[in-house]
């Protein structure tokens, strides 16, 4: 009987909330939301307030997500950053960070003194958190990013010049990138850059944007919903939907598409990508891309590869430059282009689905903690579970049996951090040293060289593999690979390599790793902040296994500090040394029998960094 009367009773209740929506907004709050500045309602978008009045849980779980709160506007509830009135210092100038009230401000240099610059947009909220301002033009406007985000884990402010694969540089503009034709494509829903084709009296391209909604949203990955809303108020239909008769035109369900059409909506915006030709361009900035869910994603873009030719030729390695020499993908967001090189998809049936969930498991990921281990590869490789040891060459149990780790190695390198690879292989000792991409089995065992990892190879698995000719660095081949990468390598592989020396998988005691302390010392020296900051990291890591006093040293230490780099890094190796007997070194390369650094053969080996600036961006 209660359950009969629960409707009637609930009526008091809803009334009066639609009455007060009514009263304070003039229509529901689904029309509201449409009616805020920078929002649209064209192209049949309607808004993730529209889908919650029918999938309620659904909402809730994406609402938990980061990609909701990629893009927000400003306010105490969305704001990370501490603008306590603090000073922000880097290359001998000054900023300040404010709040009044529940606006927020950088105070700036600006060369012929200060200015002050208002918060509007955030973009951000997992690892670290960005910051624009609004700039108004003659008939339009721009969001420019602002000089230091807030890095959340680290809670501290850090320049943007000091975030990204790139070299110390003074210049506090470098970074100002313009939110409507660049972040506004993948952290929003339905992005309409409004481009006019106009240049400004005060010489800027001229914008109106609007997005169908802030941050990532339902309809990026289940298309523009108003057929479906349509479609689902028409009772008959909606009851056909129930019947599982539903109209598959009206919406799309990712898990219902084959894998290429699957793949494809993530890598909309997690594959860099451009327009397939000039017409395209042209309606991507004005009215947006024409990609939508559940579309062949190569019909309207051309992802990027290694051999895709730079538009600008003052940069001719633009894109040749963020992919090892084999071509798999070295940096973050280029995810598509790493999973459409894999067998398991190329030639099989996986999905970003297969592993990723975007309504459940851990937010830091979009995945469930179970497909974070061998699941993920052997719910489909059953077979290899009934003698995992005649797989691995391993012990079922230890971290060398680990299917992520080989297959899915860390050598990507992104918002300052070194992520899997989404290039499902296996390692090659040859390949990995001739081409300069980090090999899966020597990130693991950083004492060993390309010559063991192929003579391992061979013992383990068959004769196919051969020993390397070269590394592409020019170091010697009998070398650790650490070593020689952390000193004669690249910036990417410099910074994979000083990242791996602080994980707790490397098979070696604490104090046997004299030189991956000598190597991370170096390598605070180093003329990349984001590789200063790698290397401090992992060499407090290090310190944590086996307190030398390096922590004394170090955690006063500012890595963007570019001019206390070198005498940082020297402190750092004459503390090594002077450790050096309490600590393993009888197998060192880095230690000369009496003990002392061998300096000559770091330096020769410093000496082979290449002397072109290597900035790969984000």
């Amino acid at each position: 009987m209660a359950s009969a009367r629960s409707p009637l009773l609930l009526l008091p209740l809803v009334l009066p909330v639609a009455a007060v929506a009514v009263l304070v907004f003039g229509h529901d709050p689904v029309e509201y939301a449409a009616t805020r500045p920078l929002i649209h309602r064209v192209d049949d978008f309607v808004g993730s307030d529209t889908c919650r009045s029918c999938h309620l849980d659904h909402h809730d779980s994406w609402e938990r997500t980061f990609h909701r709160t990629m893009t927000q506007r400003v306010d105490p509830g969305t704001v990370r950053g501490a603008f306590d009135g603090r000073e922000l210092t880097y290359e001998g100038q000054t900023a300040r960070v404010l709040r009044r009230d529940e606006r927020y401000f950088f105070e700036l240099p600006d060369g012929k003194g200060r200015r002050e610059a208002e918060v509007v947009l955030a973009v951000g909220s997992r690892r670290y958190q960005q910051y624009f301002e609004r700039e108004e033009h003659d008939t339009g406007f721009s969001f420019r990013r602002l000089p230091f985000l807030w890095h959340i884990d680290a809670q501290r402010w850090l320049h943007m010049n000091t975030v990204f694969l790139g070299p110390d540089d003074p210049d506090w503009n470098k970074t100002r990138t313009r939110w409507n034709d660049n972040c506004v494509f993948c952290h929003n829903t339905g992005p309409r850059p409004g481009e006019t084709f106009e240049i400004s009296s005060t010489g800027e391209r001229q914008f109106d944007s609007e997005v169908a909604e802030l941050g990532i949203a339902c309809e990026s990955c289940h298309g523009p919903g108003r057929g479906h809303v349509e479609s689902e108020r028409n009772p008959v239909s909606r009851y056909a939907a129930y019947a599982g008769r539903r109209d598959t035109d009206s919406i799309v369900d990712p898990t219902e598409l084959d894998p290429e059409r699957e793949v494809a909506i993530c890598g909309q915006c997690h594959g860099q990508r451009l327009p397939v030709d000039r017409d395209h361009l042209v309606t991507w900035l004005r009215t947006g891309p024409t990609y939508r869910s559940g579309e062949r994603l190569t019909d309207h873009v051309i992802p990027i590869t290694r051999t895709t030719p730079s538009p600008a030729e003052h940069v001719p390695d633009l894109f040749s430059l963020r992919f090892w020499a084999d071509g798999t993908p070295r940096l973050s967001a280029y995810e598509y282009q790493g999973i459409a090189m894999s067998a398991c998809h190329a030639e099989g049936t996986l999905k970003c689905g297969s592993c990723h969930t975007m309504h459940g498991g851990d937010p830091k990921g979009m995945i469930e903690p179970v497909m974070r281990g061998d699941a993920a590869c052997t719910s489909c490789h059953a077979e290899i579970t009934r003698d995992v040891k005649a797989h691995t060459g391993h012990e079922p149990t230890g971290s060398g049996s680990r299917c992520l780790d080989c297959h899915m190695p860390r050598i990507v390198y992104g918002i300052l951090d070194v992520h899997r690879s989404h290039r499902i292989d296996s390692p090659d000792p040859a390949r990995d040293a001739e081409t300069g991409r980090p090999n899966a089995c020597t990130l693991c065992h950083l004492d060993r060289s390309p010559l063991w990892a192929a003579e391992e190879s061979r013992r383990i698995w068959s004769d196919a593999y051969r020993d390397p000719r070269y590394r592409l660095d020019g170091a010697p081949l009998d070398l650790p690979d650490a070593t020689a990468s952390m000193l004669a390598g690249d910036a990417v592989q410099r910074v994979v390599y000083a990242a791996a020396a602080g994980r707790s998988t490397v098979p070696l005691e604490p104090a046997e790793k004299t030189d991956l302390r000598l190597l991370l010392a170096t390598t605070t020296g180093d003329g990349y902040p984001s590789i200063r900051w790698t290397a401090r990291r992992s060499l407090l890591t290090l310190e944590g296994e086996w307190e030398t006093g390096l922590g004394r040293l170090l955690e006063p230490w500012d890595h963007t500090d570019a001019a206390s780099r070198a005498r940082m890094a020297g402190d750092l190796l004459n503390h090594v040394a002077s450790n050096a007997p309490q600590l393993e070194s009888t197998h060192s390369t880095l230690l000369l029998p009496n003990g002392s650094i061998n300096m000559e053969r770091i330096l020769g080996l410093l000496d082979l960094q290449e002397d072109r600036v290597i900035d790969i961006g984000e």
